[in-house]
């Protein structure tokens, strides 16, 4: 994929009305110039990819290489189903339609983000763009009820949501926890694996929350998202998680949101959801 630069008055520009709404508005800035860049990084995408095909449902504009016709149906239909669950779950419309880019090859994918060839992923939310591997790269037989249950789009669509909730107030564990928590609701998909066990040696609450992305067990940091956020749900209720959630969007930190949602120090959530996490299993 090409890579295509911006124009710089265009920058000049949204940096220059960035500044203007926050020195008028007394309001968080990150309220206000973390949309904006997204939707910068969203006309980016959209003009790279502007020489890929369009298929449009009702809630995304799909962009896809032709090699991918006979499968954007079913790529289509799973995006549709992913919307009305995810929205219900987290109480939330996001404003217009969605951007789900197709990419036909882990290259294509690899290159955007800069990832070697030994990193790969089914799905990814970025800037307001969700986009996703081909499914003919990671599923042998490509059927509609196959690629709904353990694709990518229930997980990456939670993304997109919680963070036009939040305005990107969140720390990263705690996104992967709730869209792999909301995604194991919808579809009943989990994603385990030998290497990540709860009985291991787990990551602390620091290094998830400071360095979640570079820990070498990545399979064992995502699990321990989705029980963090599962414990909260199981042994707090619901509406907790909730209030949690809508502490984020109000622009309360993660910590002090914890602390005054689920009333206990941060120190002991970290202890508890762990026990917790052992005996559930």
């Amino acid at each position: 994929m090409r890579k295509i630069i911006m124009p710089q008055n265009l920058v000049l520009i949204v940096l220059l009305l960035a500044a203007f709404v926050v020195l008028q508005f007394p309001v968080r800035p990150q309220n206000w110039i973390y949309p904006l860049v997204r939707y910068v990084t969203q006309l980016k995408l959209n003009l790279a990819t502007r020489s890929m095909s369009v298929y449009e449902t009702e809630h995304f504009i799909i962009k896809y290489e032709q090699g991918d016709a006979d499968v954007i149906a079913i790529i289509g239909q799973a995006a549709e189903k992913a919307y009305r669950p995810v929205t219900a779950e987290l109480n939330f419309t996001p404003q217009g339609k969605t951007l789900l880019l197709v990419y036909p090859d882990k290259q294509q994918l690899n290159q955007l983000f800069g990832w070697s060839g030994s990193q790969s992923a089914m799905g990814v939310y970025w800037g307001g763009v969700i986009q996703i591997l081909s499914p003919k790269v990671w599923l042998k037989d490509v059927t509609a009820e196959e690629f709904v249950r353990t694709g990518p789009m229930v997980h990456e669509f939670t993304h997109l949501v919680f963070d036009y909730m939040t305005s990107g107030n969140y720390p990263r564990w705690f996104t992967e926890g709730l869209a792999q928590y909301v995604e194991y609701k919808v579809n009943g998909y989990e994603w385990r694996t030998e290497d990540n066990s709860i009985s291991r040696k787990l990551y602390t609450m620091a290094e998830l929350d400071d360095h979640f992305d570079e820990l070498n067990n990545q399979a064992l940091a995502y699990r321990e998202s989705l029980m963090a956020v599962r414990y909260i749900a199981a042994v707090h209720g619901e509406d907790k998680l909730h209030a949690l959630i809508d502490a984020l969007r109000r622009g309360t930190t993660f910590k002090s949101g914890v602390e005054t949602t689920l009333g206990m120090e941060y120190s002991s959530f970290e202890t508890q959801w762990q026990v917790w996490a052992r005996e559930n299993e």
